[in-house]
């Protein structure tokens, strides 16, 4: 039947490039092969694990083999991290944390979506990468190996793995917000979050509540967190365009003062003229003060955190 639909739009199958794999929740159920020889194909041998653009998919869809080969690979370059330093001086904790974090985390939690999720069965991956992050930080730390994970978790300033599983896929429920309408997925959430006008057959908004009570599935995740978001976030709005912003309607309001901070004295006449241009703002009910507390480094860059 395949081949026939393929041979009337004009395509021919090479059998000799097919492959078969079977997805099933059941137990015990076998995989069997399918023969080609009629046509002129192999006979092909279901495979147990099907790997496809990096994931790593088996017949019951719960990625343990994805986690583990992931997880290995961690634990690989972990082994030849320890080669670097030179003979005079290794490796400072702090550099050996910032190489897990920018280099062994983002390998570890590749495709985390597809397994983690409300209903999903979590529990044998987690312990993998459980285990996976208790030697890095053994590694970190210089910790026995007897010692509580958490605790050497806390020391070396690292969050456990489970919360930081949860901390990056409510980002991603997130990040679903500021999608443009035409993103694909938008044709797969419900009413109050589906922006595009080509709504799948299969979306959540057309199914029963019974069909929702029994679905476990990312979408529905993300189409629950997006229900909890009251602001509207339009990536594409008229404000955002360039000679639109805030500063570019009010440039001649805006004015900015550069901190000497090479001095106390520079320091006190600073204070002392912010001190003044607030006691001015609560002086008038048709002013705002924004006021901010930042943080000096050593380098002379601040960071600060404004409020209204």
């Amino acid at each position: 039947m395949i081949s026939k639909i393929f041979a009337d739009a004009g395509l021919v199958i090479e059998h000799s490039k097919s492959e078969v794999f079977h997805f099933t929740r059941a137990h015990n159920l076998p995989n069997s092969s399918i023969d080609l020889t009629f046509v002129g194909g192999p006979i092909l041998h279901p495979k147990p694990i099907w790997r496809y653009l990096g994931f790593f998919f088996d017949r019951k869809l719960n990625f343990h083999h994805h986690v583990h080969h992931y997880a290995t690979k961690c634990l690989s370059t972990l082994n030849a991290m320890k080669m670097l330093g030179n003979s005079s001086r290794r490796l400072l904790p702090m550099q050996k944390r910032l190489l897990y974090r920018t280099c062994i985390v983002l390998i570890a939690l590749y495709g985390f979506q597809l397994w983690f999720f409300k209903g999903a069965p979590t529990v044998k991956n987690v312990k993998e990468l459980k285990k996976m992050q208790c030697r890095a930080t053994l590694w970190i730390t210089g910790a026995f190996r007897m010692s509580l994970s958490e605790r050497v978790e806390a020391i070396a300033g690292l969050i456990p793995i489970n919360l930081h599983l949860k901390k990056l896929n409510g980002q991603h429920h997130l990040r679903y917000a500021t999608v443009p309408p035409s993103y694909a997925i938008n044709a797969l959430l419900d009413k109050y979050q589906n922006r595009n006008q080509n709504q799948h057959k299969f979306a959540l908004a057309n199914l029963t509540n019974k069909q929702k009570s029994k679905l476990k599935s990312p979408i529905k995740d993300i189409s629950k967190r997006l229900n909890e978001i009251k602001d509207e976030f339009d990536p594409y709005h008229i404000i955002f365009y360039p000679g639109l912003h805030l500063i570019d309607h009010f440039s001649g309001r805006i004015v900015f003062y550069s901190l000497d901070s090479s001095s106390d004295k520079a320091l006190f006449d600073h204070s002392t003229k912010l001190n003044l241009a607030f006691e001015k703002t609560q002086k008038s009910s048709k002013d705002i003060a924004v006021i901010s507390d930042g943080s000096i480094k050593a380098v002379r860059s601040a960071t600060a955190i404004a409020h209204i």
